[in-house]
């Protein structure tokens, strides 16, 4: 990790301000694209309740708002799950799709709905299984990183093996039942499509649960931060706050996963610009990074609906759509690449 501190670091609240307006301002359009496009004051229009038009009322508060919302309460937490796992492992590269904790929450669901015959799952039994699943297998991705000298190396190095593992066995099971694949689609590339004020209610809780306790954390991860030493001088304990760390960032992860399913790189970008703007200490990192993995999905859902109406395809279901993380992944892995290339230098 970098020590320089760049020029905004002290001015963080100013920061913060930009990124939630733009943050806004990325809502506005996204809930304004569609086949009926909407302007943005015929946006805030029909969310004060005055529609310019009364279909606009349907449109934005029943259809499009619920979306857009999941997208950034989903961008928070995939975020806020990056920025505490890089914290506590001081590896710029610990994301939840590295790590193993996306690929295994999606594993759960997919195996769930395979072994069940049903083709979705919902609310908190969503969420718990995606915990379990993730839980899982990241356990056992640090514990094998954990066995070496240099930990942190190797926890994307094995996190990258079983995550691979655990994608095949997601494979072999749409194999099994060629039927499957409509019903997991959105859990095995990740997407935004068609989602409903229900979903909002099985993400809204866990995020507003999980969210300040990612920011309680703080303490703990700028000590790891220092180093093992350091914080162990300060009094934490560092094996704990670790463990403590690998189960709010799963469920973080697994709040998000049971929505929008498995969006990846979110969790490394936002963190990654985060520290670009405001330097590499958690305090700062973590609030932005929250904000900043919002702006990220709601404005990658919204790219996604643009090029959706201007290249129009169907996925299984018929339906017209390009997934959201489809994008995520576009932007992300050349960064990833850009970062391998750094940290082997």
């Amino acid at each position: 990790m970098r020590s320089d501190l760049p020029p905004l670091a002290r001015h963080l609240p100013a920061v913060l301000t930009a990124s939630l307006a733009l943050l806004v301002l990325a809502m506005t359009i996204s809930i304004g694209l569609g086949t009926v496009w909407l302007p943005p004051a015929d946006v805030w229009a029909a969310l004060a309740g005055a529609p310019a038009e009364p279909s606009h009322a349907h449109i934005v508060l029943g259809l499009r708002l619920p979306r857009t919302i999941i997208a950034a309460l989903a961008g928070a937490l995939l975020a806020l799950a990056g920025a505490s796992l890089q914290s506590a492992t001081r590896n710029d590269l610990a994301d939840p799709s590295l790590i193993g904790v996306t690929s295994g929450g999606a594993l759960a669901i997919v195996a769930t709905l395979y072994l069940t015959g049903r083709d979705h799952l919902t609310g908190p039994l969503a969420i718990l299984l995606a915990f379990a699943g993730g839980l899982a297998i990241s356990a056992l991705i640090w514990a094998l990183a954990w066995r070496h000298s240099h930990a942190s190396r190797h926890l994307v190095l094995s996190g990258v093996l079983i995550s691979s593992i655990a994608s095949a066995l997601v494979s072999v099971l749409l194999i099994l039942d060629g039927a499957l694949f409509a019903s997991v689609l959105r859990w095995v590339v990740g997407s935004l499509s068609a989602r409903t004020w229900h979903d909002v209610t099985t993400i809204a809780p866990a995020a507003l649960l999980a969210i300040p306790l990612a920011l309680a954390l703080r303490p703990a991860l700028s000590a790891l931060y220092l180093g093992e030493d350091i914080a162990a001088a300060t009094g934490v304990r560092t094996t704990r706050a670790r463990a403590a760390t690998l189960a709010l960032a799963t469920f973080l992860t697994a709040s998000a996963v049971s929505v929008v399913g498995a969006i990846g790189f979110v969790g490394l970008i936002g963190p990654h610009l985060a520290r670009r703007l405001v330097g590499e200490h958690p305090a700062r990192v973590l609030p932005l990074a929250g904000v900043l993995g919002a702006l990220l999905l709601v404005g990658a859902d919204a790219l996604a609906q643009a090029l959706s109406l201007a290249f129009p395809t169907t996925d299984i279901a018929g339906r017209t759509a390009l997934p959201a993380g489809a994008l995520t992944a576009i932007i992300g892995g050349p960064l990833l690449f850009a970062l391998l290339i750094r940290n082997t230098r």
